[in-house]
C-alpha cells in the first residue's frame, strides 16, 4: 500500500507488527510519519533513501536495506521476521552475513557489505504485477503510467571533473578512455556518473531483464486493466548492451544493441492490446549519447508518436564536462532534432542550481531551451538541484530557489514560457484522454492517453469510470502545466 493511503487509513493497518517501507530520498517526511505511526512494530526501511544509511536509525527503523534489496529481503523472509526480530535484539551478529543490510547498533548504522546482483541473480526475481491493485487513490493504476524496469544500472562511468585534481586525471586518463575495465576505478575515489546522480555508484553498470520476464509482466499488467506502460531504466537504450560491451562502462561506445532492442520492441508491440492501440507504450529514459540514427529508426518504427524522455541538464558544454555528463549538450541537441524528424515526441530535462552554475551557463541553457522549442520538443522540465547520498555531489549545498538566484531564475522562466506556449498550441485540438481520480469542482481530471499535460475536463458524463478513454477538445491553457478541455461524445 502507498504510505499516504496507510496514514489516511491507520485503523486498517495499525495492528501489523512488521512494517516494510520503500522510500525515495525526497520521502523522508513520509517515512518518519510511518515510523511514528507504528512505534511498537518492527520496521524495515529500504529504497534510495537508505543511500544515507544513517536515516535508518534517525527515523526510528530497526533495520535497513541498502541498494539492490532483493537478496536481503529474500533472506529476511526465509528466516522469518520473528527470528529476525530476535536476532536484532540479541545483537544481530547472525545477520551480518546477509549482503546490503543496514544494522542499527548503539544508535549507529552499519552496512553488512555492499554487493551488486549479477545478471543471472537479477533475473531470478519477478516483480509482482498483482501489487498494482493497491494503487487506487492518486495515482490510480487504471489511469496512471505504470513503469516496467527493463534495465538496471548505468554505463556512465565518467566522473564529475569539478571535484577532480586535474593533474591526477592527466596521469590516469581512465574517464577519457574506451578501455571499459579501467573506467570502473577512480584513483581519486570520485563516485562514477553524473555528479548529481547515484545510480552507477549504487546499482553498478547496466544489466537487462530477460525478455520473457518482461513480456510476462507487461501482459500481467494489461490483464489487470493497466493501459499506459512505460519501458523504463536509467537508459532504455542500454537494453542488452552488456552483451556487446564487457563491462558496459562507457556511455556511447559501443553503440546500442539494436538486435536486443528490436526483439524487445517487436515482442511488446505484438501483444494484441498494444497492437490494437488499447494500451500505450512509452520509453523513459534515453541518453542522447545512444540516440543513433539506427536506434531512432527502430523506435519510430515500433513506437510511432511515442514520447522519449532525454536529460540534458545544462546547455553549456564545459559545464557538462565538469558535471560528469555522458555527452555534450551541443551534440545532444542534434540527436534530439533527429529524433523529432524521425517522428518521435521528445521531453527534455534540465536542472538549475547545479554546482558550477553561473550566469553564463544559465544563458547557454536558456539558449538551448529556445533552440529545443524551435526543433519541436514538446515539454521541458526543470528541477532544482538537491544533493543525493552516494552521488559525487552528496556534500554539495542544495541549489537555491529560483526566486533567490538570478541564474536559476533565468532557466526556470525560460522553461515556464516554453511550456505555456506549447499548452496554447493545443487549443482547438482534439486529443484522446483517460479519466483519472480527482475533481476540480464540477470538472474531472484526465491525462492524455499518449502522455501530455493534465487536462481538466468539463461535461464528463456521470457514468464514466476511472480508466475510461474518451476524446476531449482543448479549449484553453490554464497554466504552463494544465489545460482545460471539454468532453466529446464518440
Amino acid at each position: 500500500a502507498r504510505v499516504e493511503d496507510v496514514l489516511r487509513r491507520m485503523s486498517r493497518y495499525s495492528k501489523h507488527d512488521v512494517v516494510i517501507v520503500s522510500a525515495m530520498t525526497m520521502d523522508l517526511v513520509a517515512a518518519r510519519k510511518i515510523s511514528r505511526a507504528f512505534r511498537s512494530s518492527f520496521k524495515v526501511l529500504g529504497g534510495p533513501i537508505t543511500c544515507d544509511p544513517s536515516v535508518v536509525a534517525d527515523l526510528g527503523y530497526d533495520l535497513g536495506v541498502f541498494g539492490e534489496g532483493e537478496v536481503a529481503v529474500d533472506s529476511l523472509l526465509d528466516l522469518g521476521f520473528e527470528k529476525v526480530k530476535l536476532k536484532v535484539k540479541e545483537g544481530a551478529e547472525e545477520l551480518k552475513d546477509i549482503p546490503n543490510l543496514i544494522l542499527v547498533e548503539n544508535g549507529k548504522a552499519l552496512i553488512t557489505r555492499h554487493e551488486l546482483l549479477k545478471k543471472e541473480e537479477f533475473n531470478k526475481y519477478r516483480p509482482s504485477f498483482l501489487a498494482i491493485r493497491h494503487y487506487t487513490s492518486i495515482p490510480h493504476y487504471k489511469a496512471s503510467r505504470v513503469y516496467v524496469e527493463v534495465v538496471r544500472g548505468c554505463s556512465n562511468f565518467n566522473r564529475a571533473m569539478i571535484l577532480a585534481d586535474r593533474q591526477k586525471c592527466r596521469v590516469c586518463g581512465a574517464c577519457f578512455s574506451t578501455d571499459l575495465s579501467s573506467r570502473l576505478i577512480c584513483p581519486q575515489k570520485i563516485p562514477p556518473g553524473c555528479g548529481y546522480c547515484s545510480i552507477p555508484a549504487v546499482y553498478g553498470y547496466p544489466k537487462s531483464r530477460d525478455l520473457g520476464l518482461l513480456i510476462e509482466e507487461i501482459k500481467g499488467l494489461i490483464r489487470r486493466r493497466v493501459k499506459r506502460i512505460i519501458l523504463s531504466g536509467a537508459d532504455f537504450l542500454e537494453y542488452g548492451r552488456e552483451e556487446v560491451a564487457n563491462p558496459p562502462t562507457h556511455p556511447s561506445e559501443p553503440k546500442p544493441n539494436l538486435e536486443a532492442i528490436e526483439m524487445l520492441l517487436s515482442s511488446v508491440t505484438s501483444i494484441p492490446e498494444v497492437r490494437k492501440g488499447k494500451v500505450y507504450i512509452g520509453v523513459e529514459n534515453a541518453k542522447a549519447s545512444l540516440l543513433t540514427e539506427e536506434t531512432l529508426i527502430l523506435l519510430a518504427n515500433y513506437l510511432p508518436g511515442a514520447v522519449i524522455h532525454v536529460g540534458i541538464e545544462t546547455g553549456d558544454d564545459r559545464h557538462a564536462t565538469l558535471l560528469g555528463r555522458p555527452s555534450l549538450p551541443s551534440k545532444d541537441v542534434k540527436a534530439i532534432e533527429l529524433a523529432i524528424k524521425a517522428g518521435l515526441r521528445v521531453y527534455v530535462y534540465f536542472i538549475h542550481g547545479l554546482p558550477g552554475q553561473t550566469i553564463e551557463t544559465a544563458r547557454k541553457t536558456v539558449s538551448m531551451i529556445e533552440r529545443l522549442y524551435l526543433a519541436g520538443v514538446e515539454k521541458v522540465t526543470v528541477y532544482r538541484f538537491k544533493p543525493l547520498p552516494c552521488s559525487a555531489f552528496e556534500r554539495m549545498p542544495e541549489g537555491p530557489p529560483s526566486s533567490r538566484d538570478p541564474a536559476s531564475r533565468m532557466i526556470e522562466r525560460a522553461a515556464r514560457k516554453f511550456n505555456l506556449e506549447r499548452k496554447k498550441e493545443l487549443v482547438g485540438k482534439v486529443i484522446e484522454v483517460i479519466l483519472a481520480p480527482g475533481r476540480r469542482g464540477r470538472l474531472r481530471v484526465a491525462y492524455p492517453f499518449k502522455e501530455g499535460p493534465t487536462v481538466i475536463v468539463k461535461g464528463v458524463p456521470k457514468g464514466l469510470r476511472v480508466g475510461d478513454v474518451f476524446k476531449s477538445e482543448i479549449v484553453s491553457a490554464e497554466s504552463d502545466r494544465l489545460v482545460l478541455g471539454k468532453f466529446l461524445a464518440n
